[in-house]
């Protein structure tokens, strides 16, 4: 019983009426003829940890694949962080879960992880880029990474004007790099990364047919990236500078990726 924020010993205020209550006002019952009156009771509540999930599963995701986060990450206590694993029956690779870096043109903590994921607790229209690196398989261990881009996008699904909107929030996971041919035939590429010394090491490579799309998603994007094209057919290669506005181009294209996520 809250006896501390009135001056009646029961914690009881007075009011003539119910629409007149207010807390902690209260009539002098004496000098007033009151019919209403109202009192305050004050339970304590503490929070048993053990009780909150630490991690709420949400399963596999096949590529073209939406799934609704499960309703337990959004009404229990803490902070829930979104992350990824990509997974592939057909070979052997075994992934970390995800980690979040800084995006090109973001020079603080550049090619550091700042956050294990996504805070789904406190999201904001934005793009991120994660990476998990390979722990098991034919490469050599930890020596491989995959990327990907996490776009988070709102809709408004309902607006009042005493209250802030209602968004709808979707988190879609897309490759950082594509690139499509649009040439009558087909035509062997190769994505190269430059090196420090100034020699370059090829991160994706092979042959792809006329209006193919290739989806690129172990480029780092932050780095500089060259794209190396031969028609097939009896064409000669030769060594052409890319403008820069090429490669501003070639980290901006975001494609769908296959992924499971858990928290």
């Amino acid at each position: 019983m809250d006896t501390l924020s009135v001056n009646d010993a029961d914690g009881w205020v007075y009011s003539p009426d119910v629409e007149s209550l207010k807390w902690p006002e209260s009539s002098n019952p004496l000098e007033f003829a009151n019919h209403a009156r109202q009192r305050r009771w004050i339970r304590t509540r503490k929070q048993i940890l053990y009780d909150v999930k630490q991690e709420v599963s949400v399963g596999s995701l096949k590529p073209g694949d939406s799934m609704p986060l499960p309703l337990p990450a959004l009404t229990q206590s803490g902070v829930y962080i979104l992350q990824l694993k990509p997974s592939n029956v057909s070979t052997h690779d075994e992934y970390s879960w995800s980690y979040m870096v800084d995006k090109p043109g973001q020079p603080e903590g550049f090619g550091e992880p700042k956050d294990s994921g996504i805070c789904i607790s406190s999201l904001t229209e934005s793009e991120e880029l994660l990476y998990c690196s390979q722990i098991s398989g034919t490469s050599s261990k930890g020596s491989h990474k995959l990327w990907f881009c996490v776009s988070i996008q709102a809709t408004e699904i309902a607006k009042d004007i005493r209250c802030d909107p209602i968004e709808d929030w979707c988190l879609v996971v897309k490759s950082p790099l594509t690139f499509s041919n649009c040439l009558p035939l087909a035509a062997e590429y190769s994505v190269l990364n430059m090196q420090p010394r100034g020699h370059f090491v090829a991160c994706a490579r092979g042959v792809f047919s006329p209006g193919e799309t290739v989806k690129v998603h172990t480029a780092d994007i932050r780095k500089p990236l060259f794209l190396s094209l031969l028609p097939q057919k009896g064409w000669v290669p030769m060594h052409v500078r890319f403008p820069t506005s090429i490669l501003v181009s070639l980290t901006c294209c975001y494609i769908t990726v296959f992924v499971s996520i858990e928290y």
